[in-house]
């Protein structure tokens, strides 16, 4: 059977935290607000989710992400890098499955990740933050409709509690990546999930079911 396999975007294809956080407290420091904890956010909220629990006010933040923006796109490869053999086990992967992104993070920087880290890899579907989707429990249903999949023909990875249960609310099957930013100890609640250590895994896991 051929699959659609969505992965989630940082912490499980990307180890990006570092990028996100630098970017995102120096772009708020501009307008005088002081950011914490925000790495424990990233991947589960939008990032101008982030900034209002942070106690930005609204009406600061199309700034704060302009400055954001420019901030990722311009400086992303001096401490974002692929998960260890992801370029490789993609195109591996690619040959008899379908590939797609789903992450809160913004479209046309997923597009900029994509075409540095990963060349050679077609993804069918991105869709981010900016589609507009609230939570990736809506992503997940707007890629269900778009590729007229059956929910046990399509699994989203993702390194985060929250990515796996976004799965199981919208139907799809689900793998958890232990290697990103989420912990075992993130799991609150119980249900059926793949579990993979590294690439290696997902291309283990896959390659037995087509």
């Amino acid at each position: 059977m051929r699959f659609l396999l969505v992965f989630d975007m940082d912490g499980t294809l990307i180890d990006s935290e570092r990028s996100i956080t630098r970017c995102l407290e120096e772009s708020a420091g501009k307008l005088g607000y002081g950011l914490s904890d925000v790495s424990r956010y990233i991947g589960v909220l939008k990032l101008t989710q982030i900034l209002v629990r942070s106690g930005v006010k609204e009406a600061d933040l199309p700034l704060i992400m302009r400055q954001y923006v420019d901030c990722y796109l311009n400086t992303f490869e001096l401490d974002t890098k692929p998960i260890v053999n992801s370029p490789t086990v993609l195109r591996e992967l690619q040959k008899d499955n379908d590939l797609g992104i789903l992450t809160l993070k913004n479209k046309g920087l997923t597009e900029e990740i994509v075409k540095r880290f990963f060349p050679g890899v077609h993804f069918k579907y991105i869709v981010g933050g900016d589609l507009p989707i609230e939570n990736k429990v809506e992503g997940l249903k707007y890629i269900l409709a778009e590729s007229g999949r059956k929910p046990d023909q399509v699994y989203y990875i993702g390194d985060r509690a929250s990515d796996v249960r976004s799965a199981m609310d919208a139907g799809t099957m689900a793998v958890w990546v232990s290697f990103g930013l989420g912990k075992k100890s993130d799991f609150d609640f119980e249900g059926d999930y793949e579990v993979a250590n590294s690439f290696d895994d997902l291309l283990d896991l896959f390659s037995s079911r087509t």
